[in-house]
């Protein structure tokens, strides 16, 4: 064969061979679609140029052809495509690949940026997932304080440390003072931003009247 375009090259051994497009992908094991695009110079529906290759070496062994001459061909008839009478290079092209790879480092910069604020936003800002139940008034004196706080984080309960486990629930006795307490938490991160809660509950003690014995008989 003389001719050097890939379509005509295919096209005259599929003839020779009497195949069609859906015998020749049977028989190399090629999706139809590809051995389709081959045969129409539909260069932009197929793979990256190592599966082609792949592809030109099956279609070669099955209609008897030279496999480095497809690939020739193929690679003329890409080419051919790709350009035009008006195509023009860049003035300085390593330029041009300086740039564009500023840009991908730049924009991977951001998403990486992007993800750690992304993933740490609920930390920067300030959001412990403490939950704690205060009532407004009791009148227990020894107070147990429980709730829970996100995994990982520090608690101090009025400057004293509150000891968590693996999900992060505690619990921690007070004693209340007559009136009105401030319960102040605080909770952060280790070395992350602290965050300052203060609860309040109203203590009121019991008072228990002595009954008085009447004297007079």
């Amino acid at each position: 064969m003389t001719v050097n375009n890939i379509m005509e090259k295919i096209a005259e051994l599929m003839g020779a061979h009497g195949m069609s497009v859906e015998k020749l992908a049977h028989a190399t094991n090629i999706p139809v679609r590809f051995v389709s695009a081959l045969k129409n110079g539909e260069f932009s529906k197929l793979p990256a140029e190592p599966y082609v290759r792949g592809y030109l070496v099956k279609i070669a062994h099955v209609l008897k052809a030279d496999p480095d001459e497809l690939m020739g061909a193929y690679k003329e008839s890409a080419s051919s495509s790709k350009s035009g009478q008006y195509d023009k290079l860049p003035a300085n092209r390593f330029q041009k690949v300086v740039f564009t790879r500023g840009i991908a480092v730049a924009f991977a910069v951001i998403m990486l940026i992007g993800a750690f604020f992304f993933f740490r936003l609920e930390e920067i800002l300030g959001f412990t997932g403490l939950d704690v139940q205060i009532p407004a008034a009791t009148a227990q004196e020894l107070f147990r304080v429980s709730g829970s706080v996100r995994p990982g984080y520090l608690v101090t309960l009025n400057d004293e440390i509150v000891y968590t486990d693996e999900q992060g629930h505690f619990e921690k006795d007070m004693m209340l003072e007559a009136g009105l307490n401030n319960l102040e938490f605080k909770v952060k991160r280790f070395l992350g931003r602290e965050t300052t809660i203060v609860k309040q509950i109203y203590y009121e003690p019991i008072i228990q009247t002595i009954p008085t014995t009447n004297t007079n008989g």
